[in-house]
């Protein structure tokens, strides 16, 4: 009898060791991203939400008909936004001496389509590709677009015509454009054929460009477009912005399906029982590979390549996406931005120094895709270009990168300067006062809370900047005389602004006056934005406990800007499993999203202001968070937990320095843990200390 039950035992043993193997390993990338694709099979004959491409420099969104919008219907159909080409250095200098991206061209069916019927479209995120298909006049055409992931000028389009009618394409450069700031541009347009290739030359305002279009169609200039006369059978057109390419279609097909392929098998995937966080998880993904890339050319706007509200970029929303790139291990984009911004950084010196008369570096509310010279000269449009807190959020993309780079060499470069000059800044516009605690102020000024007040004293979103920036300048050894850890231990201005409710003011100038009406709860900065407490302050606490009373319209639900974002990710580093339920559930109720969760909008019902960036970054981060937290400096698994199926996750990277490999059900985690650096952190109640390269197993049981 002992003899059977020991083999049993073995056996048990034997099968529970293989369901926890099977547990780890049996995640698939590209089912797991194709989770995410979008089909659709009814054409509507109306305003439809485009879909997004790009390979992070060169971009677009493409309508249901698989091209650009007809000019024709361009005003019906602006609801959902604009259809374009753009690219990341098409761009020109204007009005206020700043820098505004272009669109470059309209891609579209010479005539609209007066009726189509076997409609299908799909949007492969594993491939990078968009396919539409439909019928007219019985004539069947499939299209497929693509940019090129690997030569980063080029875009395709593919199209394969049987039936008797010839469509014709219009290639449209965009001669007259309006621009942010009420400015209305002009683009001077010539085409000459040169070889197999017609180069369309630009002249926007004295900056020159210029595109070429490659096709077997019959193409003929008319004007300043381009004709393209499709043939029956297999039909493409390939513009390549700046030069000629010789790439063949099939060719360029080929390496960016690759390198797509490549790129998601090196990025951490998470499968998540629910659909509609699965298909987030995947398409915001897909959207930051699209809109980002590490050429250090410059740096996307917030609704990227989509074109829609802005034609430039601003680090502070940058900072929403930049924890993702790194969490998921596209370490060398992230890394790249940091380069940037230190290559720039005597630009932000002068810039700072012209603008507010103080030392070291406010990172730009706007980053310029030229050079500082002349930027914003005389002065920037409007206030909010004087939001101070904007340096902490660079400060910390940058101490944050170091750590995943793990290269000293590389940090003493890059990082130490920019954290440097941050915190000289924070230093220079801090005084202490009569009641003993160090105050901020410089004018003019401007807080994150929009509708905070101009030219306020002790903006709580600045304080949470300059205490990280001291933080981490002590950290890094860049404290000389001490002066900073002094100002750390006598304490910035936070006491003041503590109201008798329990949590901080927006401002010494604010008080109690403006609950109920911010834009955006600053009051959640450090759950959300910048990590300087090693556990949830009693303010925070309460802030987050009354968010929806904070901020303005919340209840209706209506949401400004990425106000929800900011609830959803607070809600996951504080663990409150039922709050973030209600915050993602009123991302449908308050038209944050469209129906089928395929983009962001900026604002509540903006539907204009489609693929926001910045606001995906932050749920992004909330869900990856929802499964593993290192905000506190200790690993947390399922500290978020709210679906009762099966999460399996995939090389989650953690700034601890591991990678996280596993799974979570019914309240029980099994993880490989893999170290990535040397490695020496706290899991639940255990010290787990890894050598570079060094692996373990846990179990953790995760109801306390």
């Amino acid at each position: 009898m002992k003899y059977i039950i020991s083999i049993l035992l073995i056996f048990v043993s034997l099968f529970c060791y293989c369901k926890e193997q099977q547990a780890l390993k049996e995640i698939d990338v590209k089912t797991t991203v194709e989770s995410g694709d979008i089909y659709r099979t009814t054409y509507i004959d109306g305003p439809t939400l485009p879909l997004n491409q790009g390979n992070g420099c060169f971009g677009s969104s493409y309508s249901q008909l698989g091209l650009h919008v007809h000019p024709s219907l361009v005003e019906r159909d602006h609801k959902y936004g604009e259809t374009h080409l753009m690219h990341i250095e098409h761009w020109i200098r204007a009005k206020f001496g700043a820098d505004y991206l272009l669109p470059l061209a309209r891609v579209y069916w010479e005539k609209p389509f007066a009726a189509v019927s076997d409609y299908n479209q799909h949007q492969s995120f594993y491939d990078g590709t968009i396919e539409t298909a439909f019928t007219v006049d019985q004539t069947n055409l499939k299209i497929m677009t693509w940019f090129d992931a690997c030569e980063k000028d080029l875009s395709a389009v593919r199209i394969h015509v049987t039936g008797d009618i010839r469509p014709v394409i219009v290639v449209e450069p965009q001669a007259m454009m309006k621009l942010h700031y009420a400015q209305k541009v002009t683009q001077m347009v010539g085409i000459e054929q040169e070889g197999e290739n017609w180069k369309v030359s630009l002249n926007c305002q004295g900056k020159e460009s210029c595109f070429y279009v490659r096709s077997n169609a019959d193409v003929q200039p008319k004007g300043d477009k381009l004709y393209l006369t499709l043939n029956e059978g297999e039909n493409y057109m390939l513009l390549s912005y700046k030069a000629k390419n010789s790439t063949s279609v099939i060719g360029s097909l080929q390496q960016t399906r690759d390198w797509w392929h490549q790129k998601w098998n090196e990025t951490a995937v998470i499968q998540f029982p629910d659909s509609e966080a699965q298909r987030m998880w995947v398409r915001s993904m897909a959207l930051f590979l699209s809109t980002f890339g590490n050429e250090k050319l410059g740096l996307a706007p917030p609704t990227g390549f989509a074109g829609n509200g802005w034609s430039f970029p601003y680090p502070q929303d940058l900072s929403y996406i930049h924890p993702v790139l790194l969490q998921t291990g596209n370490i060398d984009i992230a890394r790249s931005w940091i380069e940037y911004f230190a290559e720039r950084i005597d630009g932000m010196k002068a810039y700072t120094k012209r603008l507010l008369k103080v030392d070291g570096i406010l990172s730009p509310w706007v980053f310029p895709y030229g050079d500082f010279e002349g930027y914003h000269d005389p002065t920037p449009p409007n206030k909010f270009y004087y939001e101070i807190h904007n340096t902490g959020y660079m400060a910390r993309m940058a101490y944050e990168t170091s750590l995943y780079v793990d290269n000293e060499a590389w940090t003493r470069k890059y990082v130490w300067p920019l954290i440097a000059e941050s915190a000289r800044f924070y230093r220079s516009i801090c005084t202490k006062e009569a009641d003993g605690y160090w105050h901020l102020f410089v004018k003019p000024g401007m807080g994150q809370d929009e509708r905070g007040g101009f030219n306020q004293k002790d903006y709580l979103c600045a304080l949470f900047s300059a205490k990280y920036c001291f933080q981490k300048a002590v950290a890094c050894g860049l404290d000389e005389s001490g002066e900073y850890a002094r100002i750390l231990q006598e304490g910035l201005a936070f006491a003041p602004l503590r109201g008798k409710d329990g949590f901080y003011y927006s401002c010494a100038g604010s008080g109690p006056d403006d609950f109920g009406k911010q834009k955006h709860p600053v009051q959640l900065n450090e759950l959300a934005f910048l990590p300087t407490e090693e556990k949830v302050s009693p303010e925070a606490l309460k802030a987050y406990d009354l968010r929806y009373e904070i901020t303005q319209d919340a209840k209706k639900p209506y949401f400004y800007g990425w106000t929800l974002g900011e609830f959803l990710l607070a809600s996951s580093r504080v663990g409150d499993a039922v709050g973030w339920q209600k915050d993602w559930n009123n991302m449908l109720k308050s038209d944050y999203v469209d129906k089928d969760f395929i983009q962001i909008y900026e604002t509540s019902k903006t539907h204009n202001m489609t693929f926001y960036n910045t606001t995906n970054g932050l749920i992004a981060q909330s869900l990856l968070n929802n499964l593993m937290c290192d905000w506190y400096n200790r690993l947390e698994i399922g500290k978020c937990l709210l679906w009762t199926g099966r999460v399996s996750f995939k090389n989650l990277y953690s700034k601890l320095g591991v990678k996280i490999t596993g799974s979570i059900q019914n309240n029980k985690a099994i993880l490989q843990l893999e170290a990535w650096k040397d490695a020496d952190f706290m899991l639940a109640n255990e010290r787990i200390v890894l050598k570079k390269g060094e692996a373990v197993e846990k179990k953790l049981n995760l109801v306390s």
